[in-house]
């Protein structure tokens, strides 16, 4: 792309300056000559430079530091070859989960057949489930829980394209609701978000990226906000995180999908975006718009 650029530019600069030399007076000539080849070495190089640099830089990248590795080690856990569709309570015979540690109809302690690791909120809310949750500003909401999403938060134990993006410990998760709803925690907020819309790799770098990197190089400590679509927004919290577990039906979300993510708050309103890695499985790069709640708008 470089080489293409240069000869194009020189194409057109060398008839000028011919015609130059010979219309134009000595003084004249010599500006122009400057002119044209500051204006050629900004096109083909450094301009060039600039925009690549925005575009592949990992969000999440202070300046000047070398490019952070999008690699990934997950524990690795042992899953069933089989898991059946009919499994029952030795108790009392009642349909249970693969992942259950309690019957939901007689109460009896279950060893599930799926050892999964607790989620730090809401691990009790299953697939199938009702939840009540206050809407800001609708009122209490029932709904039902169609799908549920288990996420690992992602850390470098050090900056270095060599050190791998490993598990912190911390689990998280975020349940598909119907009617069409998300209900999310990570650390210790909670989102119930009504608005899904898909992104690009373009809306992310145009839009959020440059907002991401500076929160990123003042630790996330920086008061850093943006206007998106008729809001102002505050930065809250930027990271990387992989799907662990995944069940139920209409996600557009699987299980080892690995990305990064952009929370941001106006007010009670939240923004959730998840950037999910190239060249990796089973997310679609999106973006949530909703509320923040708090745990005890949440009942089941």
């Amino acid at each position: 792309m470089f080489f293409e650029k240069s000869w194009l530019i020189c194409a057109v600069m060398v008839p000028v300056l011919l015609i130059a030399v010979i219309f134009l007076p000595p003084p004249v000539y010599l500006i122009g000559a400057i002119i044209a080849f500051a204006t050629g070495w900004i096109a083909s190089g450094t301009g060039e430079m600039v925009v690549e640099e925005a575009v592949n830089k990992p969000m999440n990248q202070p300046s000047g530091q070398r490019p952070i590795t999008t690699r990934v080690v997950l524990t690795e856990r042992k899953m069933p070859d089989n898991i059946p569709a009919d499994l029952k309570c030795p108790s009392c015979g009642g349909d249970i989960k693969p992942t259950d540690k309690k019957c939901a109809f007689c109460g009896s302690s279950l060893v599930p057949l799926l050892d999964l690791p607790e989620p730090a909120k809401l691990g009790g809310l299953e697939t199938g489930k009702t939840v009540r949750v206050v809407h800001p500003r609708k009122g209490p909401q029932d709904y039902q829980v169609s799908r549920r999403l288990l996420f690992t938060e992602l850390w470098q134990a050090s900056r270095g394209p060599q050190v791998p993006w490993t598990p912190t410990g911390n689990y998280f998760a975020g349940f598909g609701l119907e009617p069409a709803a998300y209900l999310l925690n990570w650390q210790d907020r909670f989102y119930l978000l009504d608005e899904r819309r898909a992104l690009t790799d373009m809306d992310i770098n145009r839009d959020f990226a440059q907002y991401a990197q500076k929160f990123a190089q003042s630790n996330q400590t920086a008061r850093v906000e943006f206007s998106y679509d008729g809001e102002r927004w505050k930065m809250v919290d930027i990271g990387r995180f992989a799907i662990e577990f995944e069940e139920g039906e209409g996600s557009h979300l699987h299980k080892g999908a690995v990305g990064r993510f952009i929370h941001a708050a106006s007010g009670n309103r939240a923004l959730v975006i998840d950037d999910f890695q190239s060249g990796g499985q089973g997310g679609q790069d999106t973006l949530w718009r909703g509320f923040l709640i708090i745990e005890s708008d949440i009942t089941f």
